[in-house]
């Protein structure tokens, strides 16, 4: 199976080592190759890029989340529907001239409260939303645009896994002293990763449409501190507080995602306790190391 990637950020770069070893995997930067086609890029043509290359699948991976989060994007607005919303759409549309199908990589933020969405619920903290981030905005329009193209659409929250990266949930557990203790849905990036693979895998036999990409249960942040203490990580007295009492410019997304539709596909994501413990264990082995 020869596989596209494009974007080499904390996700795309997951998928990418995941998929190498058994397929034919190229990835690729707007640096490289000008994918999401904006007029100030000097790289090359990514329709010429395509031509030959015959690819099976494409992974966007690409998007603008903010640094060092999302209230970023309050202050950068063009920037983020740029690459939230015109780059995937025009991305796919090239993707699409050459029959190649897309699995980009969205986010589970449009979504407020502990429901279990599925795929099926109208977002509620989303485009049309005024408490919403201009982060779930962007997220939200880009989904809208990329609905009727041929693909996937991937949910994910919070992701995390084993390695030192600021876009590492758990490494934002470590470094901060005030946790906002709400209930959510995870997505371990090694999870994730596999799931992406079976969908390559299956692209004929999965319906493509919107999928929540979610390990299996919920969990508050106070539960995961008390993991990170099992693993004898946290020495610190964190603080457990109130959203209510952070200076953010923007509000947050806590929410809880139904990952039943993915699993009737076939992939089951791990329970996200299980996920949790094996990543933490390898994050003490580290520090301690």
């Amino acid at each position: 199976m020869k596989v596209l990637i494009l974007g080499s950020g904390y996700i795309g770069n997951h998928i990418f080592n995941k998929l190498k070893t058994y397929h034919d995997v190229e990835q690729i930067t707007q640096s490289q190759v000008n994918y999401t086609l904006s007029n100030n890029s000097t790289s090359g043509d990514f329709r010429s890029y395509l031509y030959d290359k015959r690819f099976d699948v494409a992974i966007n991976c690409s998007g603008y989340t903010g640094k060092p989060n999302v209230d970023a994007c309050e202050d950068n607005r063009a920037i983020c529907w740029e690459y939230n919303v015109l780059a995937p759409v025009r991305t796919a549309e090239v993707l699409n001239l050459f029959k190649i199908p897309v699995i980009h990589i969205s986010s589970g933020c449009i979504y407020q409260g502990d429901e279990k969405y599925t795929e099926e619920h109208m977002p509620n903290f989303g485009l049309y939303d005024s408490e919403s981030s201009f982060y779930s905005k962007s997220k939200h329009a880009g989904e809208l645009a990329l609905r009727d193209m041929w693909g996937y659409i991937l949910r994910i929250r919070m992701p995390f896994c084993k390695t030192n990266s600021p876009k590492n949930i758990l490494n934002k557990y470590i470094k901060y002293e005030n946790i906002v203790s709400e209930i959510n849905s995870l997505t371990c990036v090694y999870d994730l990763a596999s799931a992406v693979e079976y969908i390559c895998i299956h692209r004929n036999q999965i319906p493509k449409g919107i999928y929540n990409v979610v390990n299996k249960g919920k969990i508050a942040a106070d539960e995961v501190l008390k993991i990170f203490k099992t693993h004898g990580i946290g020495n610190k007295n964190w603080e457990i507080t109130s959203i209510d009492d952070l200076d953010l410019k923007c509000g947050r997304s806590n929410c809880t995602l139904s990952g039943k539709k993915l699993s009737h596909a076939g992939f089951a994501m791990p329970d996200v306790r299980v996920s949790l413990n094996e990543c933490i264990r390898s994050l003490n082995e580290r520090v301690r190391q």
